[in-house]
């Protein structure tokens, strides 16, 4: 008969599979309600006479049944006569005998109508039995039942291996359903053979643990390939069903350690085979700029299509909610003190490790591991996982310094001297300056493209950029820490858009650290502004028509450089930027050129700084005033207006001042007026709604015009608590959790107040 091993199942799991099987048993929809809040409630269904039906969880695995009966006598049952609920279940993960179960219906009379409402792990079993739906649901709790463990215990396939097996069971407590489980597995249905590639640290490894869990669970024997491919073929069974799994087989630094003589053909005859017989799959990892060189150096494997057959696993796979899971199955699971687990409850805790633009969940595990066994306080435990995240050393340090080539790595600094995305023709063109071959560059990004770096396709062009944001994090560290380094970047700089990467991409400015550094290279720093200063714009070679140039960008960073570093040579291109432009000057980007570029001229006071400041005021407010077309730009022009009325205060900017706030004004009525209307698609933003409405409030006599209070109700129906976005690699509103998501990963990290606490109230 199927049992399921409940034990396994976190607090949060357990509430949720009690949700799913009650609502299928009783057939009504229940509310779940925040652990700690809820006053003997874990999940309520509420019917039209406004009587309640109330089931309350209790995850005591860890516990006996004895403290159970002495909890609910002493506590519960006070809870239970104040909630007076026209009927009440408790379900627990204890198995309860006989005379348990009397003391909990006495203890729990006369709302719990009968012994039949309290059910223990049995009687649990009995309904995941009846409701198979709701098994299949919860991916832990099939994936961990006793069939699944047993296969893993009697197979003397797999067993061979025990390591491998304590590893799986390790990933079933840990593991986190996410979207890529689901496409593996349809390649792995309709191909019989899936690649699984991806960077290292994102969950490769994890994605092939479970995969192979699922088909053990099918009836599959597991067969673990160690040494090369030629294992599979001496263990293969056609009578049996097999799963094969093949960790980073293409090794985990270098080729030379896995490929030996026609390693390459075994390996291609062995992912034919499994593809014509439907009683086997194999599984594969491997690091994606592996894959590339040995399609480079291997021709069999180049041949191969690997397309339909590979899953590569990205940052975009892991959501809002799937982030929250992989951090709370780590820290419930981990051997943390409660104390340490109770504190990522706190969402000032979680939301910034979960919401960090460079979430690993390698680096997630490998510190709660290191607080637990290294750290004499595992307390710090929360802010250490941040620094981790942020500090992407260990990620990245292995593979450029002992895994790429010097074309490689110079590629990746390329990329780098860049702040964003560069076009693959530009990039041909540029690599061609250097004196490099297309073919070389063709080369390396095939190595690269997926691991450290990525291509992606907008508006029809083709971008490369580094893959994830730690790459870029890691050179910041790498340059700073050794100047040969630098020297090595200043001496890639050909546009101008690459000089300012050197000065905005490292602390230098305002006496920062890596200033002194560039003291002692001046000479090499003004030879890379004065090729940049004179290059015409990084891309205007390969586009039609004049290239826009932010001139106040320009102007201001060879001033400051020129400025800080102490170069009268790249002080004077900087000044000579403003004289030669001052006519295109009003063209800048942002209000964040002028306000940088006003500071510096304002504080130089010979002739030729002064005659350059009076240049950049007068454009500045022209600036300012040339387009207002909406809140956010009226917004930047009064920070620009501003900005010039500090530095240079009188008639010209008061009367600018003046203008915008005219037009602000008229905006505002405008926009208010739109939001009071019963139509889609207002001109305006909910947040920037609430903005205008709260600046208009605050105008002395400002009229309330009829509108006013229906746009404001509008307005402020909207949660803004919960509307923040995460910092990911997917677009802002994709990335943004919803109402219902938030809230429940906010109830999800709540039990952790109670995690592994077995004589406390777990589960609610």
């Amino acid at each position: 008969m199927e049992t399921f091993e409940l034990s396994r199942l976190t607090d949060f799991d357990f509430e949720a599979v009690c949700k799913d099987v009650f609502e299928e048993e009783f057939g009504v929809r229940f509310e779940i309600f925040t652990s700690g809040a809820d006053g003997g409630v874990d999940l309520r269904h509420t019917y039209p006479d406004g009587s309640s039906l109330i089931v309350q969880c209790k995850h005591w695995h860890r516990s006996t049944r004895a403290k159970l009966v002495e909890h609910v006598t002493k506590v519960e049952s006070a809870k239970v006569a104040r909630l007076s609920p026209a009927r009440y279940v408790l379900a627990t993960s204890l198995t309860l005998m006989r005379a348990s179960k009397d003391k909990l219906f006495a203890a729990l009379q006369p709302y719990v109508k009968s012994p039949d409402d309290i059910y223990g792990k049995d009687e649990i079993d009995a309904l995941l039995r009846k409701h198979e739906l709701v098994v299949r649901r919860h991916l832990r709790l099939w994936l961990t039942s006793a069939s699944v463990l047993n296969s893993l215990l009697v197979k003397n396939i797999v067993t061979r291996s025990q390591a491998l097996v304590r590893e799986l069971e390790q990933t079933l407590l840990t593991y986190a359903v996410n979207p890529s489980y689901v496409r593996a597995r349809e390649i792995l249905e309709t191909k019989r053979v899936c690649v699984i590639a991806g960077i290292p640290g994102i969950g490769k490894t994890t994605l092939a643990h479970i995969l192979c869990a699922q088909y053990l669970s099918d009836g599959y024997e597991l067969v673990e390939i160690s040494e090369d491919a030629e294992e599979a073929n001496r263990i293969w069974d056609d009578e049996v069903k097999q799963v094969y799994y093949y960790d980073d087989f293409l090794g985990q630094a270098t080729l030379d350690e896995k490929l030996g003589k026609n390693e390459d053909g075994r390996l291609l005859s062995l992912m034919k085979r499994v593809a014509r017989d439907p009683g086997k799959r194999l599984i594969l990892t491997t690091r994606e700029y592996i894959l590339a060189q040995a399609k480079q150096r291997y021709e069999r494997l180049d041949r191969h299509s690997f397309d339909t057959q590979m899953y590569v696993l990205d940052l975009e796979d892991y959501t809002f909610q799937c982030r929250a899971s992989i951090l709370y199955n780590h820290v419930y699971n981990s051997p943390l003190p409660a104390s340490v687990k109770a504190s990522f409850a706190s969402p000032d805790i979680y939301r910034p490790i979960i919401e960090h633009r460079s979430f690993n969940p390698r680096i997630v595990a490998a510190t709660l591991a290191e607080a637990e066994l290294l750290s004499d306080q595992p307390d710090l435990a929360p802010s250490d996982i941040l620094a981790n995240l942020e500090d992407p050393h260990r990620l990245w340090d292995h593979i450029v310094t002992h895994q790429l080539s010097d074309t490689d790595a110079k590629l990746l600094k390329v990329v780098f001297s860049f702040l964003s995305n560069i076009r693959l023709k530009d990039l041909q063109y540029l690599w061609g300056m250097y004196g490099e071959s297309l073919r070389d560059l063709k080369k390396t990004l095939s190595i690269l493209d997926g691991t450290m770096l990525k291509t992606s396709q907008r508006l029809g062009e083709i971008y490369v950029g580094f893959h994830n944001p730690s790459v870029r994090d890691y050179f910041v560290n790498l340059i700073q820490s050794d100047s040969a380094e630098l020297v090595s970047l200043m001496g890639l700089v050909r546009y101008y858009e690459q000089f300012e990467t050197l000065w905005l991409q490292f602390p230098a400015r305002g006496n920062g650290t890596m200033l002194s550094t560039y003291k002692e290279l001046k000479r090499e720093l003004e030879e890379a502004a004065v090729i940049a200063f004179r290059a015409i714009p990084f891309d205007a070679h390969s586009r039609r028509g004049a290239p826009v140039i932010d001139f106040a960008r320009r102007a201001w960073v060879y001033l400051e450089v020129g400025r800080d570093v102490g170069s009268a040579v790249i002080r004077g291109m900087g000044l000579e930027a403003v004289a030669e432009n001052k006519e295109r000057m009003n063209a800048a980007n942002g209000a964040v050129d002028y306000n940088a570029l006003l500071q510096i001229l304002a504080e130089d006071e010979t002739p030729e700084g002064r005659d350059a400041f009076a240049d950049a005021v007068t454009s500045a407010i022209e600036w300012a005033l040339a387009d207002l077309s909406d809140w956010a730009l009226i917004n930047e022009a009064e920070r620009v207006l501003l900005d010039v009325e500090h530095y240079a205060p009188g008639a010209e900017v008061e009367e600018a001042l003046g203008t915008l706030e005219s037009v602000r004004y008229e905006y505002a009525k405008d926009a208010i007026d739109d939001w009071s209307q019963p139509h889609e698609g207002p001109v305006s933003s909910a947040a920037e709604m609430k903005e205008i409405i709260d600046y208009y409030r605050a105008i002395p006599d400002a009229p309330h015009f009829d509108g006013f209070e229906t746009a404001e109700e509008a307005v402020y129906e909207i949660d803004w608590e919960h509307l923040s976005a995460f910092s990911g690699r997917r677009s802002e509103q994709e990335n943004r959790p919803t109402w219902a998501a938030a809230r429940e990963v906010e109830h999800m990290m709540q039990t952790l107040r109670n995690a592994n606490s077995p004589d406390s109230d777990m589960g609610g």
